[in-house]
C-alpha cells in the first residue's frame, strides 16, 4: 500500500438512478413459500417479485385525502 496515491485525474463516481438498499427482515416461512411460488408463475426471483408487488401495492393505494374526498361525496349523495 503506498503511503500517498495521486488523485489528480480521478473522476467523480456517477449517480446511479434506482439504487436499491439492502435491508434484513424476518418472515413467516408460509409467506417467503408463497413469495418463492408467485415469483415463479412471474418468472422472476421472489426478491424482485416482492419489489414489485410492494411498488404496485404502493402506487394503487390512495392518500387519506382521496378516501376522504371519496367518503365526503358518498355522504352528499346519500343527503340529496
Amino acid at each position: 500500500m503506498k503511503k500517498r496515491y495521486n488523485f489528480s485525474k480521478a473522476k467523480k463516481a456517477k449517480v446511479r438512478k434506482g439504487l436499491k438498499i439492502q435491508k434484513s427482515f424476518r418472515l413467516d416461512p408460509e409467506i417467503l413459500l408463497w413469495l418463492e411460488e408467485e415469483g415463479e408463475k412471474h418468472h422472476m426471483g421472489y426478491q424482485t417479485f416482492l419489489n414489485w408487488f410492494l411498488k404496485n401495492k404502493m402506487t394503487e393505494s390512495k392518500t387519506i385525502e382521496e378516501r376522504l374526498s371519496a367518503i365526503e361525496l358518498k355522504m352528499k349523495k346519500r343527503q340529496a
